[in-house]
């Protein structure tokens, strides 16, 4: 099939889905099929702004990403010139050929099996709110020119889908606000049993306890829930819960 074609229909999926939680959902297996990506994560930034949540990824290896969020990100020269630039860069674009073998980024993509990095800037409300990320085979070579550019497109698409969701989410809430009689979204499953928790006030720590998770999955749902109701921090989150969630009857 046609590149063009591949981005498009790309795009397209972007574009059509319904909420943040399948728009990372779909970025991510959109990041794998077109770059031929061994792993692939979609990240928001934290209430603070500053440094980025997981809220999906795929095909990274166990400890991949926690080695990354633990003592690589803080420092990461890939994510300090996207977030300064606006704009996607690699980490062989950025890191000088004579500099790779010495680099943090490069060992710590070595080690994991991986070869280049991509990640592009997630444009909502007229600032940086996240990053697509994608990670290519160890055996591959750089990513070039041209994959920049596509995936710059492709950052463009998921931006635009961000901030009409953003709309949609604050509409919704406006609306919830006004009328809190009126519908109200369903948690259902796990979704439910941590709502319960953070509107509880359990940290991701004891939210993993309680559930029998690990604590960077309890982080996790935290991240999609708090994405899902266009939150900015966990307390506006527990507020959004509040309003949603009703306690169960007790038996007898």
């Amino acid at each position: 099939m046609d590149d063009c074609f591949v981005l498009a229909d790309a795009v397209l999926e972007i574009t059509t889905a319904v909420d943040h939680e399948l728009l990372a959902i779909t970025a991510v297996d959109i990041g794998q099929r077109l770059f031929g990506a061994a792993a692939a994560g979609l990240f928001l930034f934290d209430g603070s702004g500053m440094f980025p949540q997981v809220i999906h990824a795929k095909g990274a290896a166990a400890g991949f990403v926690e080695e990354y969020e633990h003592g690589l990100r803080r420092v990461d020269p890939v994510l300090r010139l996207v977030r300064r630039s606006g704009r996607a860069a690699s980490a062989r674009c950025v890191i000088a050929p004579g500099d790779w073998s010495e680099a943090a980024i490069a060992g710590h993509l070595k080690r994991w099996g991986y070869g280049d990095s991509m990640q592009g800037p997630l444009h909502c409300g007229g600032r940086i709110v996240g990053t697509l990320n994608v990670v290519g085979q160890r055996d591959d070579g750089p990513f070039g020119v041209g994959d920049l550019a596509v995936f710059e497109r492709v950052c463009r698409a998921l931006s635009h889908a961000l901030d009409i969701d953003l709309r949609r989410a604050s509409a919704a809430s406006d609306y919830t606000l006004a009328n809190p009689d009126g519908h109200l979204m369903k948690l259902e499953g796990r979704a439910r049993d941590v709502g319960w928790l953070v509107l509880d006030g359990a940290t991701n720590k004891a939210i993993a306890r309680q559930l029998g998770i690990s604590e960077l999955t309890a982080k996790e749902h935290v991240e999609r829930l708090r994405a899902r109701f266009g939150a900015v921090n966990r307390t506006q989150l527990a507020a959004c819960l509040a309003q949603r969630l009703v306690r169960p009857a007790k038996s007898g």
